[in-house]
């Protein structure tokens, strides 16, 4: 292997609670997408986190959606590496929040995710949801 292989840090992408909700849900209509995205991220290399923020929205529109059971189980099973999110990413993304622009919705799970992809100097997402990280806020 040649030095600047060895020293490549492989990508790393982000994961929303839209892309899991879609890989579970075999009737969204971006499920199949999904999945096939999922698999792609990982054949090439890509490591995947997401943060304590979009477990907790995982969880909850698991639940909602498709009952108890089904979300206690993907919890149960779910492998993703998880991001804790500190006092200062929570700070930031109140911040973004309330600054956002008159007329625009910004979840706290969006503005935490948004904020600790900033951190970690993460450009890259794997998302079913138009709107996540839309640039209007």
């Amino acid at each position: 292997m040649s030095e600047d292989t060895e020293s490549r840090q492989p990508p790393v992408a982000f994961v929303d609670s839209s892309a899991i909700v879609a890989m579970v849900n075999q009737s969204d209509p971006t499920h199949e997408q999904a999945v096939a995205a999922y698999h792609e991220l990982i054949d090439v290399g890509y490591h995947l986190f997401t943060t304590d923020y979009v477990i907790a929205e995982t969880l909850l529109l698991l639940d909602l959606g498709f009952g108890a059971e089904i979300a206690r189980r993907w919890l149960r099973d779910q492998r993703l590496p998880i991001y804790h999110a500190d006092e200062q990413d929570v700070r930031r993304a109140i911040a973004l929040i309330s600054s956002a622009r008159a007329g625009t919705r910004v979840s706290m799970t969006d503005a935490v995710s948004s904020v600790v992809m900033e951190r970690l100097g993460v450009g890259d997402a794997f998302a079913v949801d138009p709107d996540f990280l839309a640039d209007d806020a």
